[in-house]
């Protein structure tokens, strides 16, 4: 019932682009500067082996047959899903105000099978975890043994920027060249379609990989028109800029390390789900874009450091080599020009995070006997009517040893705590 005044729902197919199978069926030319992502089989690649020479080293990978076990391999075809959520509202988009539109899965699922956009509706939820008619989605997937890290989760979760999204992608859609918020690195695990990517290093400038230069009159720069036209046209007019491509098939799963710029193009009706992440090998770059970008977050990261973890010797050390103040050590009024204003910026700045306000899960190698000291142990020994306060994080929160049986009936008891 929102709307998007950019959006002619009469314009949405003027491309023809659902009568040009020809693009999505085009095959990927390794030549000169183009060159496939690596690929790596699960069976091949230990965690230690992922951290020290693709984490540490930045480097992006589709490793093959990672997920292939998971329940959502089965779960999460668009019948399925239809079957089990056909009331439930997702989100699709937002509106010119930033509001979220929701359509309910029955429709959305009826347009995907129908539809003949250039630049299809994107299902994009980022509630799975504050949502009980969407949550049991998580129980359907694992974060896959080479993500162990969440450092984010030093920040409660009201607070923390968005950084897990169950994704829908009809065939056409996509997302435009970019890089993730705050330096953070990304995996994305597909269990249904086929999605083709575009990965460029961090160094190379926003005008080259993105190529608006190349635009002609008439033409239009979404995901489809991006791996078309524009993409060939930046491999002619830069023959030295490195591009890494690949296809990426169900049950593999890319990495994307921080600060890359990258693209992806849903060849088929493509189901999938992403997190982003902070950890040890890319926690200087998250802290030194989060202290400037989102200073309210880096206060609230900052404090809870302090308290729990020996990262904020780390913090600390950053900043004192940068020369760089906190907002707190500033004067009063004085704002940094690239500060974000937006609205994950309007945490307050007095809230208090106890233990049980912090989910554990990805803080182990961060905070000294996490799994004893935060999140569901914490609200474990609260007694029988904790306060409101302490249910946000251990509703979410694992206990070392705790079936799925169990995590399902204590989320399920939170929640009517919560609810009371």
């Amino acid at each position: 019932k929102g709307k998007r005044t950019d959006i002619k729902p009469h314009e949405w197919d003027k491309f023809g682009y659902f009568a040009k199978e020809e693009v999505l069926q085009r095959p990927i030319v390794y030549e000169g500067s183009t060159v496939p992502i690596p690929r790596v089989k699960a069976s091949e690649m230990t965690p230690e082996r992922f951290f020290k020479e693709v984490a540490c080293q930045a480097q992006p990978i589709i490793i093959e047959e990672c997920c292939s076990h998971w329940p959502a391999m089965e779960r999460w075809s668009i019948d399925a899903l239809e079957e089990r959520f056909r009331h439930v509202p997702f989100k699709v988009a937002k509106d010119d105000n930033g509001k979220k539109l929701r359509m309910k899965f029955k429709y959305f699922a009826d347009y995907v099978r129908h539809q003949r956009d250039d630049n299809p509706l994107y299902l994009f939820e980022t509630d799975m975890d504050d949502n009980a008619h969407i949550r049991p989605l998580m129980d359907d997937y694992e974060v896959p043994q080479y993500f162990p890290h969440d450092w984010f989760s030093l920040v409660n979760t009201d607070a923390r920027p968005p950084f897990r999204w169950f994704c829908i992608g009809p065939k056409r859609s996509g997302t435009t060249v970019h890089t993730d918020p705050l330096g953070t690195a990304a995996w994305n695990a597909v269990t249904h379609g086929l999605k083709r990517w575009v990965l460029m290093e961090p160094h190379e400038t926003k005008k080259r990989v993105k190529g608006k230069e190349f635009l002609q009159k008439g033409e239009d720069d979404e995901a489809i028109m991006y791996f078309d036209y524009i993409l060939p046209r930046i491999k002619q007019a830069y023959p030295d800029l490195k591009i890494y491509e690949g296809l990426q098939k169900p049950g593999e799963v890319i990495f994307v390390p921080g600060d890359w710029w990258h693209g992806v193009l849903n060849l088929e009706d493509t189901v999938a789900v992403t997190q982003n992440y902070c950890g040890p090998d890319n926690f200087d770059l998250v802290w030194t874009k989060t202290r400037r970008e989102r200073e309210k977050i880096a206060w609230l990261w900052l404090r809870n450091m302090r308290r729990y973890s020996p990262l904020y010797q780390r913090a600390m050390e950053l900043n004192k080599r940068d020369n760089f103040k906190m907002r707190h050590e500033r004067p009063a009024g004085e704002r940094l020009s690239d500060a974000s204003s937006s609205s994950s910026e309007s945490s307050s700045d007095s809230s208090s995070d106890e233990a049980v306000d912090l989910d554990p899960v990805g803080l182990e190698a961060a905070v000294p006997d996490a799994f004893k000291t935060l999140g569901a142990v914490g609200f474990k020994h609260q007694g029988s009517e904790p306060v409101r306060e302490m249910v946000t994080a251990a509703r979410n929160s694992m206990v070392p040893g705790e079936g799925a049986a169990a995590v399902h009936k204590r989320r399920r008891l939170v929640e009517e705590m919560r609810n009371a």
